[in-house]
This record gives C-alpha cells, structure tokens and sequence, in this order.
C-alpha cells in the first residue's frame, strides 16, 4: 500500500517502518493508465499475485496466532482489535481469568503492565498511535468512512471498500504484529517450534496418546501423526479454553499450509505468464492513447502507470519462492517441536 493524503489540511502519511522479522507481504496494486482495455488486463493480471500474497500471509499471520496463544497459556495478555458499531477501531488486551472467561485489562491494568517492560510500552503506544491516526482519517470528510469498511480477520485490520484509509490500515498492522512479537517474547515464545512444544506438553495433560509426530509429503503438505494414525486434533472437546485456541491456532496453520501446496503451482503459473505479457505494454502506449481518444498530453502518464504496473508484475517469483519458504519452515518447526516425548 503507497501513500495517500489522508485528507485536507493534514499532512502527507509516511508509513511506519515494518519490523524486520515481519513476514507479512504488501498486496500489488496496479496504478490507473486511463485506458481501458491496459486498466482491464492489469486488473485481471494482479489477481493471482494477490493470490498468493494472501495465501503467503495467512501462515504467517497463523504461525503470529500460534505464538501469542502460547504466550496465552502461560499467563501472557493477547492483543485485541475492534471495530465498533460507530466505525472507530479499538484497542483491548485481555486473558483468560481462572474460571477461562475473557478478562479485558483496564486502563490501570495496563498501565501497571507497561511500566515494567519499556520496549512493551514504546510498541503498545505506537499501536494506540497508528489506530488513532486511522481512526482520525476515517472521521475526515473527505474519506466517507463507514463501520462496514474494516473487518478483523486472524488478528489483523482489512479494509472491504478499498480507499485513502489503506495506508492508514497497514501502520495499524505492521504495529500489531510488533506488539503481540513483544508479547510473546515476554512468555519466551520466539520460534513456532516452541509454541508447538508447549501445545505438546498441554495435550499430555488431558489425552493418553502414544508418540506424536508431523509428517509432511513432497509437495509440504503436513499431517499431525498420533503413532501410524493421522490425529484429527478438532475431535479433541476436553481441551481448557486456553488449549483449544492454541489447537485451533494449530490447525489452522495446517490447513493454511495445505491451501498454499494446491494452490500456489497454479497461480504461480498464471502470474508468471500475465508478468510476461504485461512487459509489452510499455511499447504500445503511444498507439494504444490515440485509439482510446485521449490526448497526446496523456501518453508520459500513461507510460509511467503502465511501466509500474509490468515491474510489479514481475514479483510473481519472489512471492512464489517466499511462499515456498514458508511451507517449508512451518513443516520444520513442527516436526522438531513434535520429535520430543510426549509431554517432556
């Protein structure tokens, strides 16, 4: 997502430097040429792309649930985005009390919290900063926002009707994901192996299981192994709520993993192959501006869109490989984290 002006009288938006160890990719977004049938193609080029950046994201974004529940289990607070009934996003941190109900901190709670990890506060604030900012470029005249706008999905903020809040959405991500990483070190959960190994330890005390372990096939597709027999973990009802939000954190990297191994061979094609015809457009702007009734005064704009637009198209790779490398490191820490005895 670019910069946007995120209404009158307010400055230009600088987005907020995303933390090195963030996986997370920025969808493409093709630049408008004023021609129609250029616009059209490179509409329906990005679609695989953003395909796969999406799929990419999804274990990400699932290995980052997988942790902050494991954090979860020892005690740690959990990072919560709301979008209430007027539009405006909140902030919460909250837990599960003794009797496993959801617990939100208040506001001295927090306080309290922050005042013993410096480099917690410095991320909660940051975050508190980038969601008043979205919230105040919502309340713009010029931005129309509306409560349907934003949904929260798998910990982070998407905008339904795409507008000047984009940018403005993302900071919010990008400090999120720096938030609940701080939250989760504070539990000593760095690796998602270790967010497995304690998943691990927690079924121990509830299920008499032989040995566990994760298989994955040739392709990265993983299967959690009760000995010989693939283990269905939604079939398990006597987990505490804390375990069970690790489970289904679990499963759903699972099932997010196995969406990429179907799908990525296909898209990652169809990119490819949009990627090689949009490099020649560039040579038929000229032409394709005098034929759409524009004026000659349009073509150095349409140029510059069009050549924007074939350069990112060419990220198909990239997101492909990365993609890839996320298959692949999720059946690693699962595998290791699994190769310990049970409950050990």
């Amino acid at each position: 997502m670019g910069q946007v002006c995120s209404g009158a009288g307010m400055s230009k938006h600088v987005n907020a430097p995303r933390d090195p160890t963030d996986p997370e990719l920025e969808a493409i977004e093709m630049r408008e040429t004023k021609i129609a049938d250029f616009d059209a193609f490179f509409e329906q080029a990005a679609g695989p792309l953003n395909e796969m950046v999406e799929i990419h994201n999804a274990i990400a974004q699932s290995e980052e649930n997988l942790k902050a529940a494991a954090a979860a289990i020892q005690g740690e607070a959990q990072v919560r985005l709301t979008v209430r009934g007027s539009g405006a996003v909140t902030l919460d941190l909250w837990k599960f009390d003794d009797e496993e109900n959801e617990y939100t901190f208040t506001q001295a709670e927090i306080e309290e919290k922050l005042s013993t990890d410096l480099a917690l506060r410095a991320a909660f604030e940051r975050t508190e900063h980038a969601i008043m900012e979205l919230n105040s470029a919502v309340d713009q005249p010029t931005n129309m926002g509306k409560a349907t706008q934003f949904i929260v999905k798998r910990g982070r903020l998407f905008i339904e009707a795409k507008g000047s809040q984009d940018a403005f959405v993302r900071d919010v991500n990008v400090n999120v994901f720096s938030l609940r990483k701080r939250l989760a070190a504070a539990a000593h959960v760095g690796a998602l192996s270790e967010a497995v190994i304690i998943f691990v330890k927690e079924l121990a005390k509830v299920e008499e299981l032989g040995p566990l372990s994760a298989e994955t096939d040739d392709d990265g597709k993983i299967k959690i192994m009760c000995g010989d027999q693939e283990l269905d973990l939604r079939k398990m009802d006597n987990l505490s709520k804390p375990a069970a939000q690790l489970r289904d954190a679990l499963v759903e990297l699972v099932e997010n993993v196995e969406t990429a191994v179907t799908s990525l061979p296909e898209l990652s094609e169809q990119s490819a192959a949009f990627g090689k015809e949009a490099q020649t457009f560039p040579g038929k702007v000229p032409d394709a501006v005098s034929n759409s009734g524009l004026s000659i005064t349009e073509v150095p704009k349409a140029s510059l869109a069009t050549g924007a637009n074939a350069k990112a198209l060419t990220q198909g790779p990239k997101v492909a490989t990365a993609t890839s490398s996320m298959i692949v490191y999720a059946g690693r820490e699962l595998k290791q984290a699994m190769s310990i005895p049970l409950g050990g």
